[in-house]
């Protein structure tokens, strides 16, 4: 019973990843059902686990569901700009569009990644149009060299607008550089404590079929790098 304690907590949480709720949901319903209507799998849950479900841990289950059953994660620009913001804790707004940020797309590109590893592709899983889209971001933010994650980007230029406009003043470039290079490693370092967390959160896993052991030594030596 302490188990489903925990599981119902890690359900009411807002700070659950969403590939431990697809972990948890897929132990105790199998794969059929990754076809089932949001609906039934929110209903389901709700019975499963004795909890009243929360909008934003059903928009993480159901944004993890859809990277894993399909590749829109990789080739639809809206759908990636949505799911990285639900990745990140966002609530899912049909009627609005919310541009995700560098931190946002940045561990949006990073669960996905865990969630559904692409198969080899010399030209890279994700679209032109969202790697375009992620340098349009790291431009607008000021980010001149991106993060590890976000190398991916198709850029216009290796230089931002603030770092240019003193190009001829040695001292000022580099102050705005020291500056954007902060921004990187910031990054950096919230993507390597999501990380940390995350592991954290499948250890604390108590599966009735299979284990999590395989996904938690691949966070685990991701963290040693």
């Amino acid at each position: 019973m302490a188990n489903d304690q925990t599981l119902k907590a890690m359900w009411k949480s807002p700070q659950t990843f969403a590939s431990v709720l697809l972990t948890v949901f897929l132990d105790r319903f199998g794969v059929e059902g990754l076809q089932w209507d949001p609906a039934t799998i929110a209903l389901e849950i709700e019975d499963e686990f004795d909890v009243d479900l929360p909008q934003v841990s059903l928009d993480k289950l159901l944004v993890a569901i859809n990277i894993v059953t399909s590749d829109t994660f990789y080739r639809s620009l809206p759908d990636f700009v949505m799911f990285c913001n639900v990745l990140s804790g966002d609530t899912y707004r049909p009627d609005m569009f919310d541009p995700a940020d560098s931190s946002e797309v940045a561990w949006g590109i990073t669960e996905g990644l865990l969630l559904s590893p692409p198969e080899s592709d010399q030209d890279g899983p994700f679209s032109d149009e969202i790697r375009a889209y992620i340098g349009a971001v790291l431009d607008q933010e000021g980010i001149i060299n991106a993060p590890d994650v976000l190398k991916i980007a198709l850029r216009k230029a290796n230089v931002s607008n603030a770092a240019a406009e003193f190009s001829d003043d040695p001292n000022m470039f580099n102050a705005v550089y020291d500056v954007e290079a902060g921004k990187s490693a910031e990054i950096d370092d919230i993507i390597r404590a999501k990380v940390q967390m995350l592991l954290g959160q499948l250890q604390a896993l108590q599966l009735r079929n299979g284990a999590t052991g395989a996904v938690v030594k691949t966070l685990a030596a991701s963290l040693s790098r």
